[in-house]
């Protein structure tokens, strides 16, 4: 079966390296170019131009990845639904989030300072010689990311609620995520110990074994 992987915000294919070498039927879905005011809605039924909806197929996603692949659930219904990192509903988001939805502040700050404080975020949060590639991965999936896109996103992702309620995902957090803390989120299937907002990094081995669990279910 079609496995079709989703990034987080300012990743790429890099992020799920630890997956792609341990599930050969798994596909990374490549963020495209939004369009001038396009919802994340209309985004995911263009991003989901890359799915091959003849066979069945499972959608995973981290953190923006997650929220995309709930929004192409609701057209194209997969087998599963997995996200990481990510939330299911505005209730979930921290507070200070749901504000900038009425106070309009990510307006005002251009993608390039979004991916600056981005890159100096996780420098600090995975800093430490063991974990230097992993920095390292962080920065260069920041440095390649689109400004432009990195903006849309951001502006996007404060308006967003999902158009289904309780919406059915296993869904896998850390428990030391700072962006999206853990105790928000409800109905949660996996909580990993120590995992912070880029654990799909950091704890591999995991993550891992709960996806086989799942993929073979």
């Amino acid at each position: 079966m079609n496995v079709y992987l989703i990034p987080g915000l300012g990743g790429d294919k890099r992020m799920y390296t630890g997956q792609l070498s341990e599930f050969p039927q798994t596909k990374v879905l490549e963020f495209i170019e939004p369009l001038k005011g396009e919802t994340i809605s209309n985004y995911a039924f263009r991003l989901a131009e890359g799915i091959d909806k003849n066979y069945p197929f499972i959608l995973v996603g981290v953190s923006l990845g997650g929220i995309i692949a709930q929004e192409i659930a609701v057209r194209y219904p997969p087998k599963k639904t997995i996200i990481i990192s990510s939330v299911k509903s505005t209730s979930e988001l921290p507070l200070w989030m749901r504000m900038f939805k009425y106070i309009p502040i990510p307006t005002l700050i251009p993608g390039k300072l979004y991916l600056w404080m981005f890159m100096w975020f996780m420098w600090f949060k995975t800093l430490g010689s063991k974990r230097n590639h992993i920095t390292a991965n962080l920065k260069n999936m920041a440095k390649d990311a689109n400004p432009k896109f990195v903006y849309w996103a951001v502006n996007q992702l404060v308006k967003w609620d999902n158009p289904i309620i309780d919406f059915k995902a296993y869904h896998i957090h850390g428990g030391s995520d700072y962006l999206f803390p853990c105790f928000r989120i409800k109905n949660l299937n996996l909580r990993i110990k120590g995992g912070t907002h880029v654990m799909i990094l950091t704890h591999v081995r995991k993550i891992n074994k709960a996806l086989s669990k799942e993929l073979h279910s």
